[in-house]
């Protein structure tokens, strides 16, 4: 004897009586009832013409294929750039020190002169 899946079995049951209460409500039927012509009028017109269909979702894979290797270059460029600015930050700062330590010996020079005349 198979064992049943009570979870699974009791989830679908949930999930039509669910649907099945829903439905007492006006708004709701009425929408759902737009909802399933809507889908049904598509469906029927991918039927009639799978061709044209199948050429929008060619171009459509098409535009996400150029925008994802556009978006893949420039995190490229951008992982790059981060790169440089990482690797130059140390160099900068410790230019930076030695011009301030540099501007600092000729400032106190400058003090020792004035104070010696």
């Amino acid at each position: 004897m198979a064992k049943r899946n009570k979870m699974v079995e009791g989830m679908f049951i949930g999930a039509v009586l669910g649907a099945a209460i829903s439905l007492f409500d006006k708004e709701t039927r009425e929408q759902f009832l737009h909802t399933s012509k809507r889908v049904s009028r598509k469906a029927a017109d991918v039927m009639k013409n799978p061709q044209g269909y199948t050429e929008l979702v060619k171009d459509r894979l098409n535009t996400v294929l150029t925008t994802t290797r556009q978006v893949a270059e420039d995190v490229r460029i951008v992982t790059s750039k981060v790169t440089d600015i990482v690797e130059t930050t140390p160099e900068i700062v410790e230019a930076v020190k030695e011009t301030k330590d540099a501007i600092s010996n000729k400032t106190e020079g400058m003090r020792d002169d004035n104070i010696e005349r």
